[in-house]
């Protein structure tokens, strides 16, 4: 199916649902009701907001820097529509500062081959001199508290404006739209996504969970990440299937709103990364009323390495509301393949593997305390149709069943490389055309086990410390702000190996003698739980710890903070 008769079939199946409510968004939890869309208001929408806004020539890349909004919603589609191609980009927190968040933003834009980029009136005008290309503000109803935020004086050096009147020589003939993966600090790495590519995988995904019109999905995924684009949007759309979908900030402030809007339209699916299972268990006191959940065919665990403790607490938790443990799935997925690699059959439990079988060229795990670390992996399920996996040790040696080393993918959905200004960059594809993902796990039976990423893997001694595990345990002590913790590797040029430093935020008034006792108590309880003592634990204030602009935690940049302080207070 090529680009052009893959727009011809979106048109088509919006005209098919064209007095069927196929959209629903809640731009606000203030709002009563939701925005509702049948297929041809959609369709009509999308392309009268497209042609208002839109100077980029046919098969010009449009980059989308908004909020949650119905604007972003129809643009993207409009765009499409009309033969371009947009690119969704993360919207900041607004825990971030602006001034330092718009120059990091200039710095990852000024590369991409765009032709335009549509944002908020306010940030339009602070960014325009400071890229090539055309930045057009593009106006959301009550969204001025947005833009105050934005309202400094932000002096950049100008660049000329190169106004593209056709599209880039190399910009791929059958492309849709743009993903970024990863990112969000650094240089945005630009996925395209073609029809072929997004057909199959939407057609394989469609086999492997059954899914029908008589489905559908409620989501508080943003739309620049996979999971929310993918498998909450595109995925239902494609099979005539609505969906409704809220702000990541206000599932956050009302956690009960995904079950709200789950339980009213009986959505039948719901993607989560692993921390929203233990975060939703964990505001369960803050919930004032009760919700009946039981009509959803999966919960499914995606994007982090799947903890047993997360899927154990939410089902246990909201048992009353029809949560069953057979319900609970997990997937690995990722840009680079449009979405889906892996799923748990359905109906089926996630298998788990005892960590004292899987063969770490590492630590001895069955000799460690397990009352806090989960004692198993959990399984992400098997591979979709069309989609190979392999393990692969650092020198290119094939890992044998529990034995773990790099993931590589090979599928009929997977990337062509990273696209930039010079075309196609192939560096994380094998000469075979295998796609080393940068994520480390194991095989056992078909099903994949993913422990992290090989990137961040501290050793210590010898040993390998996945961070994730710390800062599990460090999530768990008392005053600890849930989620804001990070652990990573700091040289130690005295014993010629690394050390594990910890940073966890206190929730609340920071108070020293607290923080205190607070890292003894993670210092204690990551030793007896992973077997390594970390040489550095910080409790700090919260906010310390740095975030990306899409309000994802650096590990980097925090690590990078860190080791600025303490050579602050070397030299003090």
């Amino acid at each position: 199916m090529n680009a052009t008769v893959f727009r011809e079939e979106l048109r088509a199946r919006l005209l098919e649902n064209a007095d069927r409510v196929i959209l629903r968004i809640l731009v606000s939890r203030t709002q009563k009701e939701p925005v509702e869309l049948t297929g041809s208001q959609l369709l009509e929408r999308s392309l009268a907001l497209a042609e208002q806004y839109c100077q980029a020539p046919p098969m010009g890349v449009v980059l989308l820097l908004l909020p949650h909004s119905l604007e972003l919603f129809l643009l993207h589609f409009g765009l499409i529509l009309t033969g371009r191609l947009p690119a969704i980009l993360a919207w900041p927190t607004n825990r971030i500062d602006p001034e330092k968040y718009q120059r990091n933003i200039l710095h990852q834009l000024r590369n991409l081959p765009a032709a335009q980029v549509l944002t908020l009136p306010q940030l339009a005008r602070n960014l325009d001199a400071g890229l090539p290309y055309r930045v057009t503000g593009c106006p959301i109803p009550d969204a001025e508290y947005l833009e105050k935020g934005f309202a400094i004086e932000l002096r950049v050096d100008p660049v000329a404006k190169h106004y593209r009147d056709a599209a880039a020589e190399d910009t791929p003939p059958d492309a849709i739209f743009l993903q970024f993966s990863g990112g969000t600090t650094g240089a945005q790495k630009c996925v395209v996504v073609t029809s072929e590519i997004l057909e199959a995988q939407l057609r394989r995904l469609t086999a492997c969970l059954a899914f029908t019109p008589e489905d559908g999905v409620a989501s508080w995924l943003p739309l620049y990440h996979d999971m929310g684009l993918i498998a909450c949007l595109w995925f239902p759309l494609w099979n005539n299937a609505p969906s409704v979908h809220c702000s990541a900030s206000d599932w956050l402030m009302e956690p009960s709103l995904l079950f709200a809007l789950a339980e009213r339209y009986t959505s039948t699916f719901c993607w989560l990364p692993n921390f929203a299972f233990s975060y939703l268990a964990g505001q369960r006191e803050r919930m004032e009323r009760t919700f009946s959940i039981g009509h959803v065919r999966a919960w499914i665990n995606c994007s982090e390495p799947v903890r047993q403790r997360s899927m154990n607490n939410f089902t246990e938790t909201f048992t009353a509301w029809g949560v069953r443990p057979e319900q609970c799935q997990a997937s690995y997925a990722m840009a680079e393949n449009v979405f889906a690699v892996t799923q748990t059959p359905l109906g089926d439990l996630p298998r788990t593997v005892p960590r004292s079988r899987v063969k770490h060229r590492s630590v001895d795990f069955s000799q460690l305390a397990y009352d806090l670390l989960d004692d198993v992996y959990v399984a992400s399920g098997t591979a979709l149709d069309g989609m190979s996996i392999r393990i692969r040790h650092a020198d290119g040696d094939l890992c044998a069943e529990y034995e773990p080393g790099g993931i590589e993918i090979l599928t009929e959905s997977l990337f062509s490389g990273y696209w930039g200004n010079g075309g196609f960059q192939k560096q994380a594809l094998t000469a075979d055309g295998w796609y080393l993902t940068g994520d480390y796990g194991f095989l056992s039976d078909g099903h994949l086990y993913v422990i992290g990423r090989t990137k961040d893997i501290v050793i210590v001694g010898g040993q390998n410390i996945f961070p994730e595990d710390a800062e599990m345990v460090a999530n768990s002590v008392e005053g600890v702000y849930p989620g804001r913790v990070v652990a990573f590797g700091v040289e130690n040029e005295q014993q010629g190996t690394e050390s594990l430093a910890v940073i966890a935020e206190m929730r609340g008034v920071f108070e020293r003698g607290q923080a205190q006792r607070m890292e003894r108590e993670i210092q204690k309880l990551v030793f007896s739980t992973i077997g390594i003592a970390p040489r550095y634990v910080r409790v700090v204030p919260e906010r310390w710890i740095v975030k990306s602009t899409a309000g994802k935690i650096s590990r980097k940049e925090t690590r990078m903070r860190f080791l600025e302080e303490q050579a602050g207070l070397r030299h003090t």
